[in-house]
């Protein structure tokens, strides 16, 4: 006879990875325009130093958001040559219950004003010459720290410098097609809010609908579906070197100047360049690496791919509202999933066998980055991610 504790894990996936996000900055009205992550802004501040200050400030004061019934507080923090590696905890708070001792089987009631906090590791990965940096979070289960550190250190940052500081889910082509070597899709889920409570403030908004579709018809697709999954992340990392390419001539397109108003007063704004500063040669190939990111941007997108995925489930759409679309990847059972949402690209859980120690899991991020930076044509600084 199976056990319960058999059949919940024969349904689980791996608990313990991370997840990889790109950070890229830019102003809010030019978003070709890429900044040097340790060099950004009209002050040329450094997100490194930025990122530490964020930190420093939330300090290990412990954060409750009864919004959400939890609480959370930074437990410490390490800067190491270009990157910081950090630990959270957070979890549950105001709800009574217990911490178990699993093997004992000991309990300790927690009452209202207990708060049980589960740790996290989090790292950034912040090259000083590069455009692009890093952000990796572990995920246990299915939790990890990334709206967290998104909404507490990146949208912090955003506020205070005027800038646009980009956090989005980042994978290599490469590992996508060595995940799904030898899979085939298996399942295809829609998770939808009904859309008479989608946007009643009196709702909790975790109210959701999921309905699922597999067999043949799904198997018949996996090929296709497979191309376009590769197509849509080659395209968004092709995006990333030619981004890479256009950053210094729109460096050199605008620059600061004064403008006199008729009523006299002095505004200084973003002017085109004299020729001496961006000739003719420059906006030649300015011209023709916008054409170039235009194209990229307009081939088949994750939103017509999330149309085509939902064909094939049977939901009367003036009654839901669609939240995501997840599919599923494996041999005989689903062992892959991940989420198509808009113009996001699919999201890779990177999986261990089991929870890493720091030094394993750090060496991990590092080697991690260093494809990355390649993978996208960045320049790999010298001794990374040691660089001082």
């Amino acid at each position: 006879m199976v056990s319960g504790l058999e059949r919940l894990w024969g349904l689980c996936v791996v608990a313990y990875g991370y997840l990889a996000y790109l950070i890229r900055i830019a102003p809010p009205n030019r978003p070709r325009y890429l900044q040097r992550l340790g060099e950004f802004g009209p002050d040329g501040l450094d997100l490194l130093l930025e990122v530490e200050r964020e930190l420093k400030d939330l300090g290990d004061t412990f954060y409750r958001n009864d919004g959400l019934a939890e609480g959370y507080r930074l437990k410490s923090f390490i800067r190491r040559g270009r990157s910081i590696h950090l630990k959270m905890r957070r979890g549950p708070v105001g709800n009574p219950g217990e911490m178990l001792d699993v093997e004992s089987l000991e309990s300790v009631e927690a009452g209202t004003t207990k708060a049980l906090l589960s740790e996290f590791r989090a790292a950034f990965y912040v090259p000083r010459d590069s455009y692009y940096g890093f952000m990796f979070v572990e995920r246990i289960g299915g939790r990890h720290l990334k709206d967290l550190l998104y909404r507490l250190v990146a949208r912090q940052i955003s506020a205070r410098t005027f800038m646009g500081v980009r956090v989005e889910g980042f994978a290599l082509t490469d590992d996508w097609r060595a995940e799904l070597a030898g899979k085939q899709v298996m399942r295809v889920t829609e998770v939808l809010s009904p859309l008479d409570s989608a946007h009643d403030p009196s709702t909790v908004e975790d109210l959701t609908v999921r309905v699922s579709a597999e067999g043949a018809g799904l198997t018949a697709r996996d090929g296709d579906l497979k191309d376009r999954i590769f197509e849509l992340l080659e395209r968004k990392q092709e995006e990333l070197r030619q981004l890479i390419k256009i950053a210094p001539l729109e460096a050199r397109r605008k620059v600061m100047g004064e403008t006199h108003r008729r009523d006299g007063t002095v505004i200084r704004e973003l002017k085109a360049a004299p020729r001496d500063a961006f000739t003719v040669a420059d906006e030649e190939e300015w011209r023709a690496l916008v054409a170039e990111i235009d194209a990229l941007r307009q081939g088949p997108s994750s939103a017509e791919l999330e149309a085509d995925l939902q064909s094939v489930l049977p939901i009367d759409r003036a009654e839901y509202e669609s939240r995501r679309v997840e599919v599923s990847f494996g041999q005989d059972r689903p062992e892959k999933t991940f989420v198509v949402a808009g113009d996001r690209v699919p999201q890779l859980v990177y999986e261990f066998s089991d929870r890493l120690l720091d030094t394993p899991l750090r060496q991990a991020w590092d080697a991690t980055s260093a494809q990355f930076l390649r993978g996208i044509g960045a320049a790999l600084p010298a001794q990374w991610p040691l660089e001082k």
